[in-house]
């Protein structure tokens, strides 16, 4: 539960947010310390399935460690009078998953689980591995005084050629962009242990999902002219959609203070399977190379730009990745994709086989039923009518997202707003209103706000009318409990 402050002139204006009665628990203190739960959540994984041991390296491309704990009162299913105490555990049992359990307090009894691996779809096909030429050189180098940002080029996957920032170290260049105004000199020991630079790796065709057989590298060339389409794609999507939240909304970097931007090209499946998915696991973007559906994933920009967008959700509202508010998640990856690739309103069109589906596109904002019929996994709905109300998928994260996309795509389509206008109220609606257990009618009410914050009761109103054209909120007044 969360509620935000709001002031003005030094005054509180408003509050939002959602919160509970004061709990009424007769035990406080845990009989179950947090090494205790932390053991009950790794038997449940499967402690085979646990990675062991983790370098000094590794713990940056999971935000830190693998397993965090925190005593907090849990409302399992947000039950009012149904509070218990519990630990509060993310687990990372390998380098690639994010695993969320509560688990109670007293008893040890697992109270809830939830994957909290953000991707690209909502599911993976395996298929035959595939390979890209790449140069690779080890994890660490010995820096000289020469060291310097230079800008090199190569073909991406959709063969064009890109310019790009990259470090030069003596002879080589490594696929490291220093060139951003959140590059920290005085911090960095470059290339080995940077500090506000974007940097694409590569995972060699191995998976983060096992434990002793995962290997990446640094990408290098020994000219400024890399050879490797693959990770230029993967390095291209980080830049621009840096550049996007810098120069639209200021933001620096994904957590907003200049940290490093991760990624990883060439992951495959833990069973060596080419990977037909990208994702977001908390620290760094990780690109399979696709498959039978889709072709190698970093091929998309709006790709790149959905699974950024989940790390800035993160450093802001940080919407809960399960039901309605991971829905709101899923969806606001797909805006913000959508506009750092705003050449249409689909998604992953760049990325998908020829003759997967008749629209050609992972998802449609303009059309979430994508040109096929409710039965087909490439079919969204579009208005709450149609809601998903069942478990799989964190209860329809990738599924229900439909809905906000399309009342994101009805507000910017209205006369007067535009994206221009409209990616600016969807971003303050997400840095300053929504919390981690924000609803679909939570979106609602924090977007008229940010409207009427930013350009006034037109625009405002647009949006009431885009939300209720979905079925968000009631039909021409306030959403119940604005």
């Amino acid at each position: 539960a969360e509620i935000i402050a709001h002031t003005k002139n030094g005054a509180f204006e408003m509050l939002n947010g959602r919160y509970y009665p004061t709990p009424e628990l007769s035990v406080v203190t845990p009989s179950l310390d947090a090494a205790r739960a932390i053991e009950r959540v790794k038997t449940s994984i499967g402690t085979d399935k646990v990675k062991k041991t983790w370098t000094s390296e590794e713990l940056k491309f999971i935000d830190g460690q693998p397993f965090t704990s925190e005593l907090v009162v849990y409302h399992p299913g947000r039950k009012l009078n149904a509070e218990r105490l519990a630990w509060h555990i993310v687990a990372h049992p390998n380098l690639l998953a994010r695993e969320v359990y509560f688990v109670d307090a007293l008893t040890g009894e697992i109270l809830h689980h939830f994957n909290n691996t953000c991707n690209l779809i909502g599911h993976r096909h395996d298929h035959a591995q595939t390979t890209d030429s790449e140069n690779t050189a080890p994890n660490t180098f010995s820096p000289t005084e020469e060291d310097n940002p230079v800008t090199a080029s190569g073909l991406d996957l959709l063969n064009v050629n890109r310019s790009f920032g990259v470090w030069q170290v003596g002879s080589q260049y490594v696929l490291e962009d220093a060139s951003k105004p959140m590059y920290n000199s005085g911090a960095s020991n470059m290339p080995n242990d940077p500090v506000g630079v974007i940097v694409t790796l590569t995972a060699m065709n191995t998976s983060p999902e096992n434990q002793s057989s995962f290997d990446y590298n640094l990408v290098v060339s020994n000219s400024t002219s890399f050879n490797n389409p693959t990770a230029v794609s993967g390095h291209w999507n980080s830049i621009k959609s840096y550049d996007y939240f810098k120069n639209t909304f200021d933001r620096n970097s994904i957590d907003g203070v200049g940290g490093n931007i991760l990624a990883f090209v060439n992951v495959s499946e833990g069973n060596g399977a080419s990977m037909q998915n990208a994702f977001w696991n908390g620290a760094a973007m990780w690109y399979g190379n696709g498959g039978d559906i889709f072709k190698p994933l970093a091929r998309g920009l709006d790709v790149g730009g959905h699974e950024m967008t989940h790390g800035v959700v993160e450093k802001t509202a940080n919407l809960e990745y399960q039901d309605e508010s991971g829905a709101l998640n899923e969806s606001f990856a797909d805006v913000f994709g959508a506009m750092i690739d705003r050449d249409d309103w689909k998604m992953g069109e760049d990325v998908m086989q020829p003759g997967v589906n008749p629209n050609n596109a992972l998802r449609d904002l303009q059309d979430p039923h994508n040109g096929v019929s409710s039965n087909s996994s490439w079919w969204q709905p579009k208005h709450t009518d149609e809601q998903y109300t069942q478990s799989d998928d964190n209860g329809g994260v990738h599924i229900n997202s439909g809905i906000p996309n399309h009342a994101f795509y009805l507000f910017a389509v209205s006369s007067g707003v535009g994206k221009d206008k409209a990616e600016q109220v969807y971003y303050k609606a997400l840095d300053d209103y929504l919390v981690k257990s924000s609803q679909f009618v939570d979106l609602r009410i924090a977007v008229e706000q940010a409207a009427t914050d930013l350009y006034g009761a037109a625009v405002s109103n647009a949006a009431s009318s885009a939300f209720a054209a979905v079925g968000i909120g009631d039909n021409g007044g306030q959403p119940s409990g604005h």
